[in-house]
């Protein structure tokens, strides 16, 4: 009856979605100050101090709450579009009690590993729930809001830490290996990926989550690498970076969906390579006494001849020591393949001239 009659259908409506968000409402606050009949489950302000599950409980509370008035009120209302506008102005009302609590929770955390786990669980909550609601709903755009926070919040943490590890000013050894804030800093991305890894959110691509969090963490890496070298030598600085994004590229080659950051990280190691290839033969020709081909003479061949057999009896001589301290012996041999391959072909043009 009540459909042949719209205007009256609206105020029902409209006067059973006040009613009913007046009990949801009730009923949240009770969860979290009361708990359940007779104290079970027990209030979830009790676990306030665990921001995780605190957090977890509330997000599931009303996950399995609107479940339910779906159901209740899917009994007696006429439609689907019906039940739905109700049920978007009925969980409206938890709205402001849940945003005051999730906010403090990620404006409280300042661990970048507890704001990522958090991160999930929203996302995770925020896919669960939107089926049950229109894209416009007043809760799901809290639930999206709350989650775009946490995520800004574990950036800015995220760089702190990178940034206190840089704080030190730690500079390399001799032996040109990763320094210690360099290992940690590969130790929280080895965490941050592994958390990532373990969450299960519906409904999201795992390229685009997996690429929206390297865009994130590799950014600052990279810059304490390129902070802790810029103080070296030109030969030292391109071993030591290479060994440094050699190490960031094998954590990143454990995991799935990193092909575009394997890819950055290839091309940055392929172009040290290409400095210290360039270094080290620049160093042949110098320890050999070639000259340019246009600058050689008869009165020079004679010198030049002799330092270039005692440097090819001897090869240690042409190696530059600081190439044997790269980690990775593939990078050993094309840095020296590369070189006596420039080098060979200054040989050729003595040898030309030569004859």
């Amino acid at each position: 009856m009540l459909q042949d009659r719209e205007s009256l259908l609206k105020a029902t409506l409209s006067e059973l979605a006040k009613v009913r968000r007046a009990v949801l409402l009730r009923m949240f606050i009770n969860s979290l100050t009361r708990g359940g009949p007779g104290g079970t489950p027990k209030p979830i302000e009790l676990s306030s101090h665990d921001p995780i599950r605190y957090g977890g409980d509330m997000l599931a509370w009303l996950h399995q709450t609107i479940a339910s008035e779906r159901d209740l009120l899917s009994s007696f209302l006429p439609t689907k579009e019906a039940v739905l506008g109700v049920l978007c102005e009925v969980t409206e009302g938890v709205s402001r009690t849940l945003k005051i609590r999730v906010e403090q929770i990620i404006n409280n955390t300042d661990d970048c590993i507890t704001l990522l786990q958090i991160c999930n669980i929203i996302q995770f909550y925020l896919s669960t729930i939107k089926p049950f609601l229109s894209e416009t709903a007043p809760l799901i755009s809290l639930i999206s809001e709350l989650n775009t926070q946490c995520r800004k919040q574990f950036n800015r943490h995220f760089a702190l830490s990178v940034s206190r590890l840089s704080d030190r000013n730690e500079l390399p050894g001799q032996d040109l290996v990763p320094t210690t804030a360099f290992q940690e800093a590969l130790h929280l991305l080895k965490i941050i990926l592994n958390t990532h890894d373990v969450s299960v959110v519906p409904d999201v691509s795992p390229l685009s989550s997996m690429t929206e969090l390297l865009d994130v963490v590799i950014g600052p890496i990279l810059t304490l690498c390129n902070m802790s070298a810029s103080q070296l030598e030109p030969v030292d600085n391109a071993v030591y970076i290479i060994n440094l994004v050699s190490c960031l590229y094998n954590v990143l080659a454990m995991y799935e969906n990193t092909d575009n950051k394997l890819l950055l990280l290839q091309n940055k190691i392929d172009e040290e390579l290409e400095t210290l290839t360039n270094l080290q033969y620049d160093h042949m020709i110098k320890t050999t006494s070639i000259p340019p081909t246009e600058m050689i003479n008869t009165e020079r061949l004679s010198v030049v001849a002799s330092k270039l057999d005692q440097a090819l009896l001897n090869t240690e001589l042409l190696w530059l020591q600081q190439c044997t301290r790269l980690s990775a012996l593939r990078h050993r041999n094309a840095v020296w393949r590369g070189a006596c391959e420039q080098f060979r072909q200054s040989l050729y043009n003595f040898d030309s001239v030569r004859v």
